[in-house]
């Protein structure tokens, strides 16, 4: 009885620090066609962003892959889910001579990897100090503590009769392997987005792998720009000239009402 009331304690205090860790998540979708859950991580931006019931709900800062070892943009499913896990190098130059590393500190997969392709994954890492800026050989790095709580969530929806006292003991325990198949796989979009709209703001991505993409930097603004319901023919000329001129090493954000007179109300 005394373990019966210890783990309930557990689960309580598992549910309190999630509910304390992240938006509560919007539990209908009023036309029906979104998705409980979806994700989207925008290889320029170096984001990636959750969806529930089609709302955007949070955003967390990431690390892509490096040029040489591109992420491959594309239309995925969350599969699996494995807490702890061990790293074995892959078959691959970058990691000859390497050994297996065991669940802890130093493993960089970090806590957890969310597998959404053949070596692809979501995972932690031991280099946080990076995210932000392509760093990974391919998968998608994320700070442990992010990458628990999306976790948490993704679980809330793709597994609600896991146990809370048995998350809590994984997250507790930086040790302990355990793997969870998704009955329900969790949509998950990887795309190349150098330009997007978003609070009310126009951002410029770099062109982080160089990809000279047609059509160009001002073409895509306008699309953007028109995407969101704003009239063209109110654009300052000049200043959309202005930022479009050349490719930016750095990314630029513009308030619209700067771009376009009277849009600042207008958000993503």
């Amino acid at each position: 009885m005394q373990n019966a009331g210890k783990l309930a304690v557990l689960a309580l205090l598992w549910c309190s620090q999630a509910a304390a860790g992240f938006t509560p998540a919007p539990r209908k979708d009023p036309m029906g066609t979104e998705p409980p859950l979806r994700l989207s991580v925008n290889i320029p931006a170096s984001r990636l962003d959750v969806f529930e019931f089609g709302q955007l709900t949070r955003s967390y800062p990431v690390s892509v892959g490096a040029r040489g070892y591109q992420t491959p943009a594309g239309q995925y499913r969350v599969s699996r889910v494995v807490w702890n896990p061990w790293w074995h190098p892959p078959d691959s130059k970058w990691a000859r001579g390497r050994k297996p590393t065991a669940p802890g500190p130093t493993n960089p997969m970090g806590r957890i990897k969310l597998q959404f392709a053949n070596l692809l994954y979501i995972h932690g890492t031991t280099e946080e100090g990076r995210l932000g800026v392509p760093a990974s050989h391919g998968c998608i790095r994320m700070s442990n503590s992010d990458l628990i709580e999306l976790t948490r969530l993704v679980h809330e929806h793709t597994t609600p009769d896991l146990r809370g006292e048995l998350l809590l003991r994984l997250e507790q325990n930086p040790e302990q392997t355990r793997t969870f198949d998704l009955r329900k796989p969790v949509p998950f979009a990887v795309t190349y987005n150098l330009v997007e709209i978003r609070n009310g703001a126009l951002t410029i991505h770099p062109d982080v792998y160089r990809t000279k993409k047609d059509p160009s930097i001002k073409q895509q603004v306008i699309a953007a720009l028109t995407k969101a319901g704003i009239n063209v023919n109110a654009i300052d000329a000049e200043r959309l000239e202005q930022i479009t001129r050349r490719r930016n090493a750095t990314r630029l954000t513009v308030a619209l009402e700067k771009l376009v007179p009277g849009s600042g109300s207008l958000e993503r």
